[in-house]
């Protein structure tokens, strides 16, 4: 079972001047036995992958679902330069897995690629 990766929402727009006014984000290391899951709460989801090893490239894979057109196409080991960063906008129509449930699955070459999902 994929491990699962919690979204972390920011601070909006308008934040009130008691309030502390940028959010605190923390990249987590992906499980590369298990995969990753992160529940889609709002149906977007904006993940940022940063690879931590400054020696060697890594890679990440995001698996797909048929959208309402019948189209599939998964994400397939995107290479990522060492100390390298990428970012991606999901939408649980088109990603999420065939039982629904706005679960995007991700899987990863190592414990390397670090992860953030922020729900948009």
């Amino acid at each position: 079972m994929a491990t699962v990766l919690a979204e972390q929402p920011v601070a909006g727009a308008y934040v009130p001047e008691t309030e502390t006014q940028f959010s605190t984000l923390t990249m987590t290391a992906a499980d590369a036995v298990n995969m990753n899951s992160v529940v889609m709460s709002t149906g977007r989801c904006l993940v940022i992958i940063q690879n931590s090893d400054v020696s060697n490239a890594e890679w990440l894979t995001a698996f797909s679902s048929p959208d309402p057109f019948g189209r599939k196409a998964d994400i397939e080991q995107e290479s990522i330069a060492a100390g390298g960063w990428r970012a991606f906008i999901f939408e649980a129509r088109g990603w999420e897995q065939t039982l629904g449930g706005r679960d995007l699955l991700l899987d990863s070459e190592s414990v390397d690629v670090k992860l953030l999902a922020i729900p948009i």
